[in-house]
């Protein structure tokens, strides 16, 4: 009986990890993209043109909003590991832990950095 109820947990969770977060990706994009349709709509229907509020990205912003998360990620664990090895705590939770924190710290770098260029730039 526990033997099937394993092969029930392990069909679940393979089932929810390869269809369901690749089906929650694409959900939010569909209705990130309808609702960007709909606020376009309605610019047009009042007649206002749609084009001024589309800000204009650089090619490097992305680049670098990734570039940012993932060196915070590497960086979480590699301090996480170095933890784990001179101060005996468990790599099971050091690491994780540390790989987000930094991993947000990166994101909030890279948000104050685009605000900062923002300001001395508008538009």
């Amino acid at each position: 009986m526990g033997e099937v109820i394993g092969h029930i947990t392990g069909l679940v969770v393979v089932t929810l990890l390869f269809g369901g977060v690749p089906a929650t990706i694409v959900l939010i994009y569909y209705f990130g993209r309808r609702a960007k349709h709909k606020e376009r709509m309605a610019l047009i229907e009042k007649g206002m043109d749609p084009a001024i509020y589309m800000k204009e990205e650089t090619p490097y912003h992305n680049a670098l909003m990734w570039g940012t998360l993932i060196l915070g990620i590497g960086l979480g664990a590699f301090l996480g590991y170095i933890l784990f090895d001179y101060a005996s705590m468990k790599a099971e939770y050091v690491v994780p832990t540390l790989s987000f924190i930094f991993a947000g710290l990166g994101l909030v770098g890279y948000y104050v950095y685009r605000k900062k260029t923002e300001t001395k730039n508008p538009g």
